[in-house]
């Protein structure tokens, strides 16, 4: 098989095709269905018009390949090899080497999920950063605001984008609350930049007011009900009021107001400038109490809790202050009048407490307030609900990921051996119930091929708390193998690929792990074009596709021939060349191969893809022909000395007489057979030999049952013995004794 084509290099655009016209000779003496395909492009991106193209011996044909590529195709130059082939056993290929040049097409796309935040203070954007192109991208992120009151910050501000790659971003938003109003609308532009390309998108934060136009409706609906209820109340006490002094104190009980002796008796019934039990007193007359809240479940402080003060009444227990905790779980009620407290929390979401660690007032213990100091160390400790814990889990295009995500406590003094597990389902959504709270978990993301992940969250007694999503990246992976000239490992061999246009080059071992190679910390998922090339050996490619974390360590690379060539000439016994002659070295399985001319120079071959520097054996097949091997020296360079090969015939022949009575029987039918050929013939009135001679022609060397039949019966038999290549065999097969 012979191939040309006019094209030796193909500049193809991501997303494109071009197109390679070849020029095939059928060099054989069969009629060959040729197909082709192609080393150093993936299988699918390879057309061939026509798919099978049929030719008979020395007939010339065309195949037109058209070579298409996606989008994100690596830019580079890559070496692709197209390989034409027939069916017929022991046929050669035949090669054509085109260099695909792929320039660079940057692309760049930015989506967000969501677009729109509705909030009243700050909204958290995903920004997913889409490299479309065949070029890595370092992109730099800046937003741009038409509001200056919004305050915009994007991390990670940079961002290396692979090819077809996928990079994340949070962009948080945060605008000054607005007290009452309508939904006021924020909008942000975030530009994406990188060489030679650009892109943007546009996010909206929805802001609430604080107060709604409704919520301030039923306000001073309610402000106006409880104006009219105080009053009420009010009225009722000054008429049905019987002791004044049992709500009120004397202003000289506190050193800050007047001096003894000096108030008077008001009309109500209390001294003059007397304070009352119930409020805040004023600034440095009060006592004031202090503490911290904590949880029961990792003995944090907890924030928005409130904590009440209670004081015994003429009809039970009254509440006279409250103070709301902090985010560290810190409290102050500040003004109290001077006696015996009980604090109490009642929140959504815990159980109900009493100070410091009661389930009733039963069992609670009093907090003495003194004037004009601070009580401190009323620490509570309060027991939250069961609370729920809920995201999503990104893992870019790929699908069926089984993500694992686990759960555990991130507080001193948890056990270490419990957690929570689940798996997330096929959006990635994942939930965990009946979580301790309040609490704060370590939050692990876990897939095969992905590299882990992690992310703390904190959770309130009773809440359902969603978190932010989390993106898992692919984790490296890895191509190793083994180089061989077929049978034996090579070492010395130069394995390259290039990763993100950089070239990572490898050589085998010659001692150890001969023929060994690692190509380590390869980004996934990717498609590698790797190089396999040695000194005296022809240069062989591989297509490899690592899926996530993928690592392959089953690749076996054959170096087929090299760079050594051997000719000669194969005849016949008579000297006249033999045309059709398969010529294999080392074998026909495992070596390169070739056949001889069957026109011009009749007999006459050239092997090439010879390893150099060594020796190997010539092998010389052909039906009808004894098969002849013979060894062959290639030196380190030039061409060996030509060979000559001279095929003995396989094939003999069988002749002689049928006689009857002595004299010869023309037209009798003989036939010879091996139980596998089968030959016939008529005896003849002339021949070479007389009356009755016969002849059986080209049979293949073994032993032959010789019939003659007259009148469809057989009436003589004989066993001979047919040599290849000898002299005619003569046998006179005697009829009727």
């Amino acid at each position: 098989m012979r191939v040309s084509s006019t094209v030796d290099r193909l500049d193809v655009v991501p997303g494109g095709s071009g197109v390679v016209p070849l020029e095939v000779v059928n060099t054989s003496e069969v009629i060959e269905s040729l197909s082709v395909h192609a080393l150093g492009v993936p299988e699918a991106s390879l057309l061939a018009e026509p798919e099978a193209l049929a030719l008979f011996p020395d007939a010339v044909g065309a195949l037109t390949l058209t070579v298409g590529l996606p989008a994100t195709f690596p830019a580079g130059t890559y070496p692709v090899t197209f390989v034409v082939a027939g069916r017929a056993p022991g046929g050669r290929e035949a090669y054509h080497d085109v260099d695909l040049v792929v320039p660079a097409r940057p692309a760049l796309r930015l989506d967000a999920t969501p677009t729109i935040v509705r909030t009243r203070g700050r909204g958290a954007f995903t920004l997913e950063v889409r490299n479309d192109g065949n070029v890595p991208l370092d992109v730099a992120l800046r937003p741009q605001d038409g509001d200056r009151t919004v305050r915009t910050t994007i991390t990670p501000s940079t961002l290396a984008v692979p090819p077809g790659g996928v990079g994340t971003a949070t962009v948080l938003v945060k605008g000054p609350r607005q007290l009452l109003g309508s939904d006021r609308d924020r909008q942000v532009k975030v530009h994406a930049e990188a060489t030679d390309v650009e892109s943007s998108i546009s996010l909206l934060l929805r802001q609430r007011s604080t107060i709604s136009r409704g919520l301030m409706t039923a306000l001073i609906l309610l402000a106006i009900v409880a104006a009219w209820a105080l009053a009420f109340l009010l009225g009722t006490k000054q008429v049905l009021g019987a002791d004044p002094y049992t709500k009120v104190a004397p202003a000289s009980f506190f050193a800050a107001t007047q001096a003894e002796g000096s108030a008077s008796v008001d009309a109500g019934g209390a001294p003059s400038g007397s304070l009352a039990k119930v409020g805040p007193l004023p600034a440095g007359v009060g006592a004031t109490v202090s503490g911290t809240v904590v949880s029961a479940a990792d003995g944090q402080g907890v924030g928005r809790v409130t904590v009440v003060a209670l004081r015994e009444g003429r009809d039970g227990l009254v509440e006279v202050s409250s103070a709301a905790t902090q985010a560290d779980g810190t409290y102050t009620m500040s003004g109290l009048f001077p006696g015996a407290y009980l604090l109490r929390i009642v929140e959504d979401g815990y159980d109900e407490v009493w100070y410091p660690q009661a389930v009733s007032e039963l069992s609670a213990q009093e907090v003495d307030a003194v004037a004009r100091k601070i009580q401190e160390g009323t620490d509570l400790t309060v027991t939250g609900h069961p609370a729920t814990l809920a995201g999503q889990v990104v893992v870019g295009d790929e699908e069926d990921v089984e993500v694992t995500v686990t759960a555990r406590p991130a507080w001193s003094g948890a056990d270490p051996t419990q957690q929570w597990q689940t798996t997330a389902d096929a959006d990635g959504a994942y939930t965990f119930a009946d979580l301790p709270a309040p609490g704060t978990y370590e939050l692990t993301f876990a897939a095969e091929g992905y590299q882990p992940s992690s992310t703390t969250e904190r959770v309130l007694g009773g809440q359902e708390r969603f978190a932010l999503d989390v993106r898992l990246g692919a984790g490296t992976g890895s191509i190793a193998g083994v180089v061989t000239d077929g049978t034996t490992p090579l070492g010395g061999v130069k394995v390259s690929t290039t990763i993100d246009g950089k070239e990572l080059v490898v050589g085998t071992p010659t001692v150890g792990s001969v023929g060994r190679f690692v190509l380590p910390n390869l980004p996934t998922p990717g498609t590698y074009v790797l190089t396999f090339s040695k000194d005296g050996f022809g240069t062989t490619t591989e297509v490899v596709a690592l899926g996530p974390g993928e690592v392959r360590a089953d690749l076996s690379v054959a170096l087929r021939g090299g760079t050594g060539t051997v000719t000669g000439r194969v005849v016949d016994a008579a000297g006249n060349g033999l045309g059709g002659v398969t010529v294999s070295a080392g074998g026909a399985e495992s070596g390169a191969s070739t056949t001889t001319l069957t026109a011009g120079t009749v007999g006459a071959f050239t092997l090439t893809g010879l390893r150099t520097g060594g020796s190997t054996t010539l092998t010389f097949v052909k039906d009808g022909y004894q098969p002849v091997t013979v060894p062959v020296t290639i030196p380190a360079s030039g061409p060996a000395q030509p060979v000559a090969v001279t095929l003995p015939s396989a094939l003999g022949t069988l002749t002689g007489r049928v006689t009857q009575g002595g004299k010869g029987l023309v037209d009798a039918t003989v036939r010879a057979t091996n139980g596998t050929v089968v030959r016939t013939t008529t005896s003849t009135q002339d021949g070479d030999h007389g009356s009755g001679t016969y002849v059986l022609p080209d049979l293949p060397a073994g032993t032959y049952t010789v019939t003659v039949v007259v009148d469809d019966a057989v009436v003589a038999t004989a066993v001979v013995d047919v040599v290849g290549g000898s002299t005619p065999t003569v046998r006179d097969l005697p009829v009727g004794g």
